[in-house]
């Protein structure tokens, strides 16, 4: 034998060595690594999404865990824990190893959102998890139906038919206490008028009672509104976005319309818990922001409403905490109650 051969024996002996003194999860996870400067690759990790299989989270974090599949991990699973408007799947990785093999992919609402209408919310959301990167994002989009006149096609012209028929002036959204829900109050507050919210359960029946003039308005997902745009029979007149939403350029924003404080962009964005490595962070922010750059996965997002938004990791804590600030003035403004 060599002696460049019995070293490198010496040295796989003393790794072999060094694993079994750790705990055994610790140690199966960290048996395959990654090259030397990376992130260990662990066996198994689990991206954790809070909505039902089929919908665009659930999409989303099962391209994300196709793309870091022999990246960040050999096996990688989707666990749809659905329920409790998605705080369920938060709850669940809070509690996680922060070993990389327990991730979530959820809206940013329940981060800047949910702390401030929940008065018993389970999570701290800017302790006990670590954010890593948006994903995907997307504006919301106010929709009427027939139920108002044809005539009216633009959001001043809505807003003085709802001051003119106040009993017909009504919204509805995916749920109480969603961004949905909060852009239509502010507009209510915004432009002076009663705005009478109608809570849905989710997006489905919403959009049945829309398509059958049931309700005047109701705020949508580009998701759910983009396949009924050829229909005729309802009308997208503003978008919550920064600017004008790419799949809808004819749609204008509320700022362009004279209210430029209803912006509001949900995000479906990628995070760890709290503990988990900054270096194990950046690799799977790095190894995400590589898939989001691919024109596969930015044709699949389109297919669903949404834009590519990667961020690092810094950039996307301090707009997190940022938007957490906004959506607690917003929410202490507009008179809405916490509930449990």
């Amino acid at each position: 034998m060599t002696h460049s051969t019995a070293a490198f024996h010496r040295r796989a002996l003393l790794r072999l060595g060094a694993l079994a003194l750790l705990p055994t999860g610790l140690a199966a996870a960290m048996a395959q690594e990654a090259p030397a400067g990376a992130a260990p690759r662990l066996k198994l990790a689990t991206i954790t999404t809070g909505f039902a299989t089929g919908g665009s989270a659930d999409v989303t974090a099962r391209l994300l865990a196709d793309h870091l599949r022999g990246r960040h991990a050999e096996t990688v699973i989707v666990d749809n824990r659905v329920g409790a408007s998605g705080r369920l799947a938060v709850e669940h990785v809070k509690s996680g190893p922060p070993d990389g093999s327990s991730l979530l992919v959820s809206p940013s609402g329940m981060m800047v959102l949910f702390p401030h209408i929940y008065r018993n919310l389970r999570y701290d959301p800017m302790k006990d998890v670590v954010p890593v990167t948006p994903l995907a994002r997307f504006p919301f989009v106010l929709a009427i139906s027939e139920r108002v006149p044809t005539d009216v096609r633009t959001l001043a012209q809505f807003i003085a038919w709802c001051k003119a028929n106040p009993k017909e002036a009504s919204f509805g959204s995916p749920g109480a206490g969603t961004s949905a829900h909060f852009s239509g109050i502010l507009l209510g507050r915004l432009a002076g008028m009663d705005f009478t919210h109608a809570a849905y359960r989710g997006m489905a029946p919403l959009v049945q009672d829309l398509m059958g003039g049931q309700i005047a308005a109701g705020v949508l997902t580009p998701a759910d509104a983009l396949p009924l745009m050829s229909s005729g029979r309802l009308r997208l007149i503003a978008t919550t976005g920064t600017q004008r939403f790419r799949f809808l350029p004819a749609v204008p924003t509320y700022a362009e319309s004279g209210f430029p404080d209803i912006v509001i962009e949900e995000s479906y964005s990628l995070y760890a818990p709290a503990g988990v490595p900054a270096e194990m962070v950046a690799s799977l922010a790095q190894s995400t922001h590589q898939m989001l750059a691919l024109p596969q996965t930015q044709a699949r997002f389109a297919q669903m409403g949404l834009e590519v938004a990667p961020q690092s990791p810094a950039r996307f804590r301090a707009d997190l905490q940022a938007l957490h600030t906004r959506w607690g003035e917003i929410v202490r403004t507009s008179g809405f109650t916490p509930t449990d």
